[in-house]
């Protein structure tokens, strides 16, 4: 595939941002979004939550890259969650990043990495540039209040489960423009349902949930 074209202005944006606290539907709702089959998919996964191909070092990701480029790469990065490290990540993802071959992007738990005011170099150019070189990132994050700007800025799609902190509660109601008590207003039943909001654009928020089906 030739260089000279890698980005199209042309192409939607998709990019999500997944906020809730642990158990409160962010998992469920990316497993029902994302196909973890497709051919293009990397993952910054500190946490190990993602079903796909592992390395376990910079070094050995930035090989992958250089090898498969515009090509098939299916990968998962569990490394130090350090600023160092991820935006590493994020340069060599949106390197190999190109309008003509879709891939997703999952950057776990970014508020160990991200700053909370302007995002970082590379970070910052993954966010605002992925969708136009064939890029959708799904950011995801237990503390929003400690994410930077530039996330919520260029993401389409804003998604938030049950919160773990008035602070957290506060940062996502204006996010999402509606009401702090509609937000904590979400009724979770362990192991059968979860409530979320989920915002598209500038539309208003909806609330929705995702049932689950017992297996026996």
């Amino acid at each position: 595939m030739q260089d000279t074209k890698r980005q199209n202005p042309k192409l939607s944006n998709n990019n999500h941002i997944i906020v809730g606290a642990s158990g409160s539907g962010k998992s469920a709702f990316i497993r029902k979004n994302i196909d973890f089959k497709q051919n293009r998919i990397i993952a910054w996964d500190p946490d190990e939550d993602f079903r796909l191909p592992r390395v376990r070092s910079i070094s050995v990701f930035a090989k992958l890259c250089q090898k498969q480029g515009f090509n098939k790469i299916r990968c998962a990065v569990t490394v130090d969650p350090n600023e160092e490290n991820f935006e590493k990540f994020s340069q060599l993802a949106f390197a190999i990043c190109h309008a003509q071959a879709p891939i997703t992007i999952i950057a776990d738990e970014i508020a160990d990495v991200t700053r909370v005011a302007k995002a970082s170099l590379h970070w910052g150019q993954l966010a605002r540039k992925v969708r136009k070189y064939g890029g959708t990132l799904y950011a995801c994050t237990q503390r929003p209040e400690e994410c930077d700007k530039t996330i919520f800025n260029q993401a389409h799609v804003k998604w938030v489960g049950a919160l773990g902190s008035t602070a957290a509660y506060k940062k996502m109601s204006q996010e999402m423009d509606i009401q702090l008590l509609q937000l904590r207003n979400l009724d979770n039943i362990p192991q059968k349902q979860v409530e979320y909001w989920i915002r598209e654009g500038t539309q208003p928020a909806k609330k929705q949930k995702i049932s689950f089906v017992r297996r026996r």
